[in-house]
């Protein structure tokens, strides 16, 4: 059965607002928290000797050995402060997410600029990652996810379009996904241990095989959301619900040691926390897209 071709639009409901501020919430949160506690990959262009050299040298008339060393500028600490910085801020996000309203027209801007702030992140995983086009795409999601409360918060219409760009962006995240899954890029080891820990694989190649026909299923999922049959889309949205509540979960059960249970928690919630978008927004997509079908 296929869907219906009418047009079906229609204002956000509360239980759209109420799924995107939970979940955009815990993406500011998360991230936040890392940027408080934890590393931002912010040395990873502070640090490029290829890239800033000149720039030091012109404007400080020092040596790259001096200001990577903290002679004439304690960079390091400099770094701290900034990712510390950048973590108060998407903590101050957070809560405002939870308070938005139309009427608070400021509102809009401030998610504009946490939204760049989460573009400029993805582009220092990339050049961290050394340039995979994969790194930076997964971060979709992440990404787009203040810009998707903006249009529910702000006078948006739940339309066609609207749907057909949650898929795209859906689709983005789990193409890039899977990338890693199905070794495409190297797969991480991080992975194939919470294989063996969590799915109790007994070998790691095993668990490489897995996560190879995971990946593959991450790709059929990307396109089985653009078919126009209600049950294609249907087991692709719940694959992607349930995939993404899981691999965000993940980093927490797999890390997760009952004799240290709040170091395990503050080391690794953090990532959870900000993954949950990559079900969260699926599960969007499904309730606003379940009256049409």
């Amino acid at each position: 059965m296929g869907l219906e071709r009418k047009t079906f639009i229609r204002a956000f409901d509360t239980k759209e607002i109420l799924f995107l501020r939970i979940f955009v919430f815990c993406l500011f949160l998360g991230r936040g928290w890392q940027g408080l506690f934890w590393d931002l990959p912010l040395r990873t262009f502070f640090w490029d000797q290829s890239l800033l050299e000149g720039i030091v040298t012109s404007l400080t008339g020092d040596t790259w050995q001096n200001y990577v060393t903290n002679k004439s500028f304690n960079v390091d600490q400099f770094i701290d402060g900034l990712g510390v910085g950048i973590g108060i801020f998407w903590m101050l996000c957070a809560v405002a997410v939870l308070f938005l309203k139309e009427a608070w027209k400021l509102g809009k801007w401030l998610l504009y600029l946490a939204s760049f702030s989460f573009v400029l992140l993805a582009l220092l995983y990339f050049k961290d990652k050394f340039w995979q086009v994969g790194q930076f795409f997964e971060y979709a999601t992440q990404i787009t996810a203040p810009l998707i409360l903006v249009h529910a918060l702000y006078g948006g219409q739940n339309t066609p379009l609207f749907r057909t760009t949650l898929k795209v962006i859906i689709a983005t995240t789990f193409i890039c996904h899977g990338l890693y899954a199905y070794a495409y890029y190297p797969q991480p080891g991080v992975w194939i241990q919470w294989c063996m820990d969590i799915l109790f694989f007994k070998n790691d190649e095993a668990a490489s095989q897995f996560l190879i026909i995971m990946g593959a299923l991450d790709f059929l999922a990307a396109i089985l959301l653009f078919i126009p049959f209600k049950w294609t889309f249907s087991i692709a949205v719940w694959y992607c619900i349930i995939w993404g509540f899981l691999t965000s979960l993940a980093r927490l059960v797999g890390n997760f040691y009952i004799d240290i249970f709040w170091v395990s928690l503050h080391q690794h919630a953090y990532e959870t926390l900000y993954r949950l978008v990559h079900g969260g927004i699926p599960l969007l997509l499904w309730w606003s897209t379940k009256k049409e079908i």
